[in-house]
């Protein structure tokens, strides 16, 4: 089809030139309103496809300038066609209309012109010459009213006079006055963000209108009955701030004063309609109507009952508290703790998160039969975040001889000798539930004597740190979420007070406690919904079901917001900033605790120790991190291979807690969608935002706070989204910005956006694109501590300006098969980047430059490289100068045919080795790191079918890892992987024999062997039943 239309490309281009110089407001439209409608919407779909990318296929193709002035073209068209219903909304008349019209028909032939033209840009020479650009800049020129004629034309039809007759009372009327509406609000944050000619009071005033225009958005978005006069008072508003705007325009291009007024009289209009606007406001306000638009993606529980008549409960039996559901196993495992083991007093301690249950499991363990019988004396105490050693005390006592009143007469030591004396020589079991500080444990130490009996103190606490920290205490035990059958079996149990269900509400009672994700307290407080309500309304709280309608409830807020309170403050912030992250989301632990510190979450101030040489930051963050899930409010979801935290998130009630808790304070907002993002009208002060939507629709929703410091952009993209976005928006608007999160975007820059050196706050910027080459002004970014580069193929070069930035701390280029490079030659006069922590993926190559870079790194912890070979290859590469290095990643290429020589620093604990075709001769160097705790081996690595292990080699290595190696003999070593906890076996398709030590080392925890031979497979079995005839029956076996 395209090749047909190219055979008469020039007749159509004639036409439309012919068309257009025809036309002119002298002559009139040839075009009624409708038809020059109709006509824009084809040109506007004209233009979306060419932004769309059948069109701009590859990067290759894309040219990023021509991309945003179409772009622009489309929603300057989009303005006019808007300006035209509006118009009619005002009752305005054809011959009203004609400047206009004659007007706007020019623009639309020029557009459909080059809209045309453009489809054919591979061939045409003018589309890939600059002058394009300034063909559609020109177009644009003449719909903005920066040309006098233009804004007269605008101007005569907002103060035509009104007709009587409203359009308003039909759906079509109200989408007209709000597309109008929002071009208002595109041309007044275009000016706001591009403009620096306005005085500061005239621009604060401009800020209020565009603050008033959003506001009207979200009261047109959700129109309400009764709204008649009040939608006369918005056309009015709306027309005067039109005429605002425009005259805004022509004072840019400074057209001569004594059309539009001075600064001062822009100033007095502004303020004049900003007036009008609060009207309108406080009328709404003061109206039975909300002021803000309600969120669309959730519903309370409240609303349930508003929608559905209320049922009383089907004659059932309340739930008591102290049913318990489920946790039979973890009752056992309590219980046997209690009474088995050492005969001397100890603690056990349940740990969970809030609403996970361990009271309720505790009350069961405390009822239970056996215990009831073992224990002479049981009693139960309630402790909580406050409390006092003295009311403990008596609390303790009473439920051994009731309410006395002689108890609340003694101090606090006397209480303690009586409670000792009561507890001497019987065997006691002593709960304390709800145990916030170990320092509430060693107050009563001295008040439990031990016997030898076994007597037993049971704990709860949401804090594994305090169980950590009893002076005799067994192992903690951290409590499990409920099953999918539990869930379900307790969510009976509470709706109708048995374990039965009608079986036209079974399918939906079961995915209602299914997305209860295993937390008993969201299961009862949305049993507390199911049954209040009639059985029909069931599949709306299925569907509707969020962490939202939990987290309203005061049982859940309360709950949350102890553990909030109990926090130090500067985990406080770290903990609310988990909000800024999708719900469920798996978060990289490296990624948040970097953004922790450039957000200045982390202070070295706050664990300095006199005498002591000053943490790294990065070990302060861990810490941090460590912390919040000792407090168990975040969940590991994935660890990595030797202990630590790759993964970590928290639970959907924790995430909408922190998400509300955020915006309470004003730390950070966030915004899903494009609802939320037209409608938001944001705190002055508000300092953080994250932003879920499709990057298109935060460009279109004209959002403007300046002020924030952190920007989040997570992207939302469907298969018929363009794979590109165009935000360079966001350089020029929010330049206070410390932090910038754009690594799940695509820039479509081929060149790395210079915009971006305005941004000379920022700590931590992230962006994806095409991009090969970094520019030499990037040294403008001082201040920047974390920079992520995600290429699309290549090597992404840096320039010499890099050694400049010398508060960097992580330097990464990831990408599949993408590698950076640093400058090497003439480095003499440059700075080391003595800051630097992690750096990935580097190129090198094996000569003296690869030395003169490692220099420059001088603390580098984590570093992954690609060899290469040069001209002048010296085939070694020495590393060990690189002291601080701890973990390493060394894959290649191209290698001379002599093997390398490797020199690794001793601290060395992680080390990943790849295609350096290395005899198995030299694998004696990594023998002997002292410090080697994970060793990954992967393809051509190694070469050769013999391995002969050395004796007492890989004193402390824990994590073994062999995969796509061509290896066949792996022979025997006496002492050696004395330390060893995991072998991991991927792909070794030729290896027959194993060392027989494996069978017998004593920590041994897993062995995984995926992709591997039979026999090879009956080897790792035989190591197990080995090792269970050693008395290792907890080790795990893994074969795919």
């Amino acid at each position: 089809m395209l090749g047909n239309i190219k055979s008469f490309k020039q007749d159509v281009i004639d036409i439309y030139e012919t068309l257009s110089s025809c036309s002119s407001s002298e002559f009139g439209s040839c075009l009624r309103d409708c038809e020059l409608v109709d006509f824009i919407d084809s040109v506007l779909q004209n233009l979306i496809d060419l932004l769309s990318r059948r069109y701009f296929e590859s990067m290759e193709d894309y040219n990023s300038a021509l991309h945003a002035h179409i772009e622009a073209l489309e929603d300057k068209l989009t303005f006019l066609k808007n300006f035209v219903g509006f118009a009619k909304i005002l009752g305005a008349e054809q011959r009203e209309l004609e400047d206009l019209l004659a007007h706007i028909q020019v623009v639309a032939l020029n557009a459909a012109r080059l809209s045309y033209k453009c489809l054919f840009y591979k061939e045409d020479q003018e589309m890939q010459d600059p002058k394009m650009c300034s063909i559609i800049s020109e177009l644009l020129e003449k719909i903005n009213p920066v040309d006098l004629q233009v804004y007269v034309t605008y101007v005569k039809v907002l103060k035509a006079p009104k007709s009587p007759e409203s359009l308003l009372t039909t759906e079509t009327g109200m989408q007209k006055l709000q597309d109008f509406n929002d071009s208002l609000i595109s041309s007044l944050w275009e000016l706001l963000g591009s403009s620096t000619s306005f005085t500061v009071s005239v621009k604060d005033q401009m800020k209020i209108l565009y603050e008033g225009l959003r506001f009207l958005r979200s009261i047109l978005n959700k129109p309400q009955e009764n709204m008649n006069e009040l939608n006369d008072k918005i056309v009015s508003v709306i027309s005067e701030a039109g005429i605002v705007i425009f005259s805004l325009f022509l004072k840019e291009v400074d057209v001569d004063s004594s059309v539009v007024g001075e600064s001062a009289d822009s100033c007095a209009m502004l303020v004049n309609t900003n007036n009008s606007v609060k009207l309108i406001v406080a009328q709404r306000r003061g109206s039975s109507i909300s002021g803000s638009l309600p969120s669309d993606h959730s519903f309370k529980g409240q609303e349930v009952r508003k929608t559905t008549r209320f049922k009383p409960s089907r004659g059932r039996v309340p739930m008591t508290d102290e049913f318990v559901v489920g946790f039979e196993d973890e009752a056992k495992k309590v219980i046997n703790q209690l009474e088995s083991g050492s005969h001397k007093l100890q603690i056990v301690s349940i740990v969970g998160m809030p609403g996970l249950g361990k009271t309720t499991l505790a009350k069961k363990v405390y009822q239970d039969s056996s215990v009831v019988w073992r224990f002479h004396i049981r009693i139960w105490c309630t402790v909580s975040q406050e409390y006092n050693m003295k009311n403990l005390l008596v609390q303790i006592l009473s439920c051994v001889y009731g309410e006395v009143n002689e108890l609340k007469f003694l101090n606090e030591e006397d209480l303690a000798f009586k409670l000792y004396k009561t507890l001497k020589r019987n065997r006691y079991l002593i709960v304390l539930d709800d145990v916030w500080d170990v320092k509430a444990l060693h107050g009563l130490r001295f008040a439990f004597p031990d016997d030898g009996n076994g007597s037993r103190v049971l704990i709860t606490s949401r804090d594994s740190n305090v169980a950590s920290m009893v002076t005799f205490g067994v192992e903690p035990h951290n409590l499990r979420v409920l099953t999918e059958e539990e869930s379900w079996t307790l969510l009976q149990w509470k709706v109708f007070g048995e374990p039965g269900c009608p079986q036209e509400l079974r399918i939906l009672g079961k995915e209602i406690a299914t997305n209860c994700k295993g937390l008993p307290l969201t299961i009862v407080i949305i049993a507390g919904i199911l049954s209040t309500i009639e059985d029909d309304a069931w599949s709306e709280v299925a569907d509707s079901l969020t962490s939202t309608i939990v987290y309203a409830t005061d049982q859940c807020k309360s709950t949350l917001e102890l553990s909030y309170r109990h926090l130090p403050h500067y985990l406080k912030r770290c903990l609310l900033y988990f909000g800024a992250f999708r719900e469920d989301q798996e978060i990289e632990t490296a990624k948040l605790m970097r953004l922790w510190i450039a957000e200045g979450f982390v202070s070295a101030e706050v664990e300095t120790v006199p005498d002591t040489e000053p943490k790294r930051m990065a070990d302060l963050a861990e810490a941090y991190m460590m912390d919040l899930i000792g407090r168990n409010l975040v969940m590991v979801a994935k660890r990595r291979h030797i202990g630590g935290v790759k993964t970590c998130r928290i639970h959907d009630l924790l995430h909408e807690f922190c998400k509300e808790k955020a915006k309470d304070e004003n730390t950070l907002q966030v915004l899903r969608g494009y609802g939320e993002l037209s409608t938001f009208n944001e705190h002055p002060y508000l300092e953080r935002l994250s932003i879920w939507s499709k990057a298109g629709h935060f460009k279109k929703s004209r959002l403007f706070c300046p002020q924030i410091c952190s920007l989040l952009l997570f992207s939302q993209i469907e298969e018929s989204d363009s794979f590109m976005a165009d935000v360079s928006f966001v350089f020029c608007i929010y330049k206070k910005l410390r932090v910038l999160d754009l690594e799940q975007i695509f820039l479509p820059h081929k060149v790395f956006p210079r915009e971006v050196e305005a941004l000379v706050e920022l700590r931590y910027l992230g962006v994806q694109g095409a991009m090969s080459s970094i520019p030499s002004t990037i040294d403008k970014l001082s201040n920047l501590e974390t920079f992520v580069v995600i290429a699309e193929s290549g090597t992404v070069s840096f320039p010499d300006t890099i050694w400049n930035m010398t508060k960097l701390r992580h330097l990464h280029v990831v990408g599949w098969n993408v590698t950076c490079s640093l400058p090497s030659e003439n480095l003499e006069n440059t700075s080391d980047l003595w800051n630097l922590d992690t750096l990935s993926t580097l190129t090198v190559t094996l000569d003296d430059r690869a030395a003169n870079i490692m220099r420059k790194v001088p603390n580098v912890r984590q570093l992954k490289i690609q060899l290469s070979a040069a001209e002048c290859s010296v085939g070694c590469c020495n590393l060990s100068h690189l002291s601080s290095l701890e973990a390493l990643e060394v894959l290649a290429e191209s290698l001379p045919s002599n093997p390398v020589e490797f020199s690794f620093p001793l601290n060395l604990k992680e080390l990943v080795l790849g295609g350096l075709h290395l005899p198995w001769s030299k694998i004696s160097a990594i023998e002997e790191l002292p410090d080697l705790e994970v060793l990954t081996l992967l393809g051509e690595s190694f070469v050769g079918e013999r391995w002969d292990l050395t004796p007492g080699g890989f004193r402390e290595l824990r994590c073994l890892s062999l995969e796509n190696l061509d290896v066949v003999e792996w022979e025997d070593a006496t002492d050696a992987f004395p330390r060893l906890e995991k072998l991991r076996l991927i792909g070794v398709l030729e290896l027959e024999k194993v060392p027989s030590c494996l069978g017998q080392i004593p920590c041994l925890v897993e062995i995984e062997a995926r992709d591997c031979k039979d026999s090879l497979n009956a080897l790792v079995r035989e190591i197990g039943k080995e090792q269970e005839d050693w008395g290792n029956e907890d080790l795990k076996i893994i074969i795919d």
